[in-house]
């Protein structure tokens, strides 16, 4: 099947975005591991979350299905996440 242009700029852009979480997670980490010790509880901690959103990202892109409802779901919905991230968005300027 051939891609046209814009699938092909969305498909650059998707593997462009997906390296960007790769490397954001593992910045996340290196921040970790050069604030805490080997035994520290919270570096085990964070180790564990940073792996287990690596993972579920990586099962929720492979879930094609799955995937394409939760892209309905977000874009049919306001609140996407419960985090509270207004600091850092004003932070951003995002």
């Amino acid at each position: 099947m051939i891609q046209t242009n814009s699938g092909s700029k969305l498909e650059t852009q998707a593997e462009k975005n997906f390296k960007n979480i790769q490397k954001s997670i593992k910045g996340l980490y290196e921040i970790l591991e050069i604030n805490l010790s080997d035994k520290d509880f919270y570096l085990e901690a964070g180790e564990e979350n940073l792996t287990g959103l690596y993972k579920n990202l990586l099962e929720l892109l492979l879930n094609e299905y799955g995937l394409r409802k939760l892209v309905k779901k977000i874009k049919d919905s306001k609140q996407v996440i419960d985090i509270n991230l207004e600091k850092l968005a004003i932070e951003n300027d995002l």
